[in-house]
């Protein structure tokens, strides 16, 4: 009996375990449930962050371009106000602002085959094959084969070929022989010149002066020993000629 006791209590007790395992097992897939359920939530939920944050990022560019627009344009205009400044700009010398202070000097020795621009004054003693343009005073000692253009011309060398214009004043040294047509506000010619002398002002022809070609001018002072071979006009004077003998 106590044998059958035994057993019955040991069935009841595996049964007992069993429904207990079962109970375990049944809320542990519960909870195991709860827990995918939690996690697949999370993971939806990351998924929705990382999509917006890739929409805001798409969307981040758009922006950008439509704030930095507004400076390439202005980028645009002020390379287009650049170009048109530029544009308007004369080519050559900037007779706005000369360099009065300032002498250029081309030493004995010295030969350039080429124009020459300069915005300040020029001392000319080596040999320039070419024109010359500056905003100062030209002065010309050694040899120059082209035309000189000066606020005032000073000539003292042995043979110049080209034509001579300044805004004031010519002289021509004695000695020297000028090839070409002369143009200036005012003059002294000592030398010799072979071509056209238009001077707005006054000129003086100087006793040791050789002049081939037409002089016209304001005032004409043609001292004794002078030899001039052409017609002499004073075409710039104040009074009216055709006036006087009408």
């Amino acid at each position: 009996m106590s044998i059958f006791k035994d057993v019955k209590e040991n069935e009841a007790k595996n049964e007992e375990r069993e429904a207990k395992e079962d109970l375990f097992t049944v809320v542990s897939g519960e909870e195991q449930d709860d827990v995918d359920m939690e996690l697949l939530n999370s993971l939806m939920e990351d998924d929705s962050l990382t999509e917006t944050e890739e929409e805001f990022a798409e969307e981040e560019p758009e922006d950008e371009s439509v704030e930095e627009a507004p400076e390439l344009e202005a980028e645009s205009e002020d390379l287009a106000e650049e170009t048109e400044k530029n544009e308007e700009k004369p080519h050559g010398l900037d007779r706005t602002n000369p360099d009065t202070d300032g002498v250029t000097v081309i030493t004995k020795g010295t030969t350039i085959n080429g124009s020459i621009i300069s915005d300040c004054s020029l001392d000319v003693m080596g040999t320039i094959n070419g024109d010359i343009e500056c905003l100062g005073k030209l002065t010309v000692s050694g040899k120059v084969k082209g035309n000189a253009t000066a606020v005032e011309v000073y000539v003292n060398t042995d043979r110049l070929e080209g034509n001579i214009t300044s805004e004031g004043s010519v002289k021509i040294g004695i000695g020297t022989v000028i090839i070409g047509d002369i143009s200036a506000s005012s003059g002294v010619i000592a030398g010799a010149v072979k071509g056209e002398i238009d001077v707005k002002g006054p000129v003086v022809i100087d006793s040791t002066a050789i002049i081939k070609g037409n002089v016209k001018a304001k005032a004409v002072q043609m001292n004794n020993g002078a030899v001039l071979e052409g017609f002499c006009s004073l075409s710039y004077a104040a009074v009216d000629i055709d006036d006087i003998f009408e």
